[in-house]
């Protein structure tokens, strides 16, 4: 038995996985008050769901073989340096060993949610592939003849943070026009409640779907189109990159899956003019596994 964590944006989730299947779930959903002390947020709240976890299963810590964790941005020897979560040189690792005494590890989420999917789901049989990971942020990671590109120095592989826009929007890591401030999940959900004149609330993801179908979503028009596009710029320039036989869309797009947008989006991308090889372009697919990828991937040795 494992227990993988999956750090997000704006939660932790954490599973009981045996044999690389989900178990149980249990998550959380980070306050305002969080915000103020992050780090502390983050390991109270991982404390207080392994111990739910534990308790509802009738386990022990003993009964647990490891921990995975799958974290967004960027880590370097456990270390977590994350924008969206405010988080920079977060030593979870060594944390996490301290209080559990258990063999620990610690990857970047996309890369997490990637070696799922190459193992149980969308990309399984594939040497060539790319994962794109598409929900608050943009990561991903990237397989050639079967085996996962990982840098030395940093986790690397950083999608979300390639510049598709020259002196384009402002990103909090500091850059200008990066791919994520124009086709992530977060920044289609921002643009829709600014035009909607909804500030200062939220809205769930099957809201925003619901939202963006063709009979609701004429005054949102221009924000679709937009969304679409920088998508269509960051997965061609990809595949340009690497020429993967298969892509893997995950993180909360790969809901929408049969969606119009969607739909859209594949049109888009085979253009005749939307990449540099004019064959046949890789197989693209939504992720088989859906957001638990991180939290099984978490948990896989590779």
């Amino acid at each position: 038995m494992k227990i993988g964590i999956d750090l997000g944006g704006s939660h932790v989730g954490v599973g009981l996985i045996e044999n690389y299947e989900l178990r149980q779930t249990v998550d959380r959903f980070f306050t305002n008050e969080d915000k103020d002390d992050m780090e502390g947020a983050v390991i109270r709240n991982i404390d207080e769901l392994i111990n739910q976890l534990l308790y509802e299963n009738k386990l022990s810590m003993d009964q647990i073989e490891s921990i995975g964790v799958a974290s967004p941005g960027t880590i370097s020897n456990g270390h977590i340096y994350s924008t969206n979560l405010g988080l920079n040189n977060f030593d979870l690792l060594s944390v996490l060993k301290e209080k559990y005494n258990k063999p620990t590890r610690i990857r970047n989420d996309g890369k997490c949610a990637a070696l799922a999917e190459k193992k149980l789901g969308a990309l399984k049989g594939y040497y060539d592939c790319v994962f794109i990971n598409i929900g608050t942020g943009v990561g991903g990671a990237a397989f050639i003849d079967g085996m996962l590109l990982e840098p030395q120095r940093y986790s690397g592989f950083e999608f979300g943070h390639m510049t598709i826009v020259r002196d384009g929007l402002l990103c909090p890591c500091g850059k200008k026009g990066c791919f994520e401030q124009y086709a992530s999940i977060r920044s289609l959900k921002n643009r829709v409640i600014k035009k909607l004149g909804m500030e200062g609330q939220d809205i769930s993801g099957q809201y925003l779907r619901e939202v963006l179908l063709p009979e609701h979503k004429d005054e949102l028009q221009d924000e679709v189109n937009d969304f679409i596009d920088g998508l269509r710029v960051g997965i061609c320039n990809l595949i340009d990159i690497f020429e993967p036989e298969i892509i893997c869309l995950g993180g909360s797009f790969s809901y929408y899956e049969g969606h119009p947008i969607y739909e859209k989006l594949m049109e888009e991308i085979h253009r005749p003019d939307a990449t540099f090889n004019k064959g046949e372009l890789p197989k693209i697919v939504t992720a088989q596994l859906k957001n638990d990828a991180g939290i099984i991937g978490a948990t896989i040795d590779y």
